[in-house]
């Protein structure tokens, strides 16, 4: 083999790498979005076990999230946590990885934080599932590329972007 082969060889492999990058890129992405989706699942089960045992919704107050977010965080991981959404389960993928952080950063005071928050609901027992279009959490990131993925009473998860396009029904 010349040299001029072996250039144009590394030339092609080059331009194939280049093309790849935006694919993996993509899928990367949409890798963090079915993950945030499934943590949003992951909190709709620990809120509708939590809702069976307690008869209503936490009653953490939502002007919280403002005032002291790490008070707030951790009131809604202690709440939810015996029923199946730890810590890691609050975490959106694709804002973990804009950060650089570690989940043990994040379990830092520092860093502690929840990426997903709960509308407020009355402690009587039906409030929560009053309409089955209500959002139980919502992202608060919106980094994907259909906005704030959140998920509904009825146990739908679905965007912003989704809601705001089809008519309730």
């Amino acid at each position: 083999m010349t040299i001029l082969e072996v250039a144009v060889v590394m030339v092609i492999i080059a331009i194939l790498a280049t093309m790849l990058v935006p694919l993996y890129s993509s899928y990367r992405e949409h890798a963090f979005e079915v993950k945030c989706m499934g943590n949003l699942r992951n909190l709709y089960v620990a809120a509708s076990g939590y809702l069976e045992a307690n008869k209503s919704w936490p009653q953490i107050p939502a002007n919280l999230f403002a005032s002291d977010p790490l008070t707030y965080a951790k009131s809604w991981v202690q709440a939810l946590t015996p029923y199946g959404a730890p810590h890691p389960v609050w975490i959106c993928p694709s804002l973990q990885a804009s950060l650089q952080l570690t989940m043990d950063d994040i379990e830092t005071d520092a860093y502690y934080r929840i990426d997903y928050i709960a509308p407020p609901f009355d402690s009587s027992e039906g409030s929560p599932r009053r309409s089955s279009r209500h959002p139980w959490f919502v992202e608060t990131a919106g980094l994907h590329s259909r906005g704030n993925l959140l998920i509904l009473a009825d146990g739908t998860t679905t965007s912003i972007l989704d809601l705001s396009v089809k008519p309730a029904q």
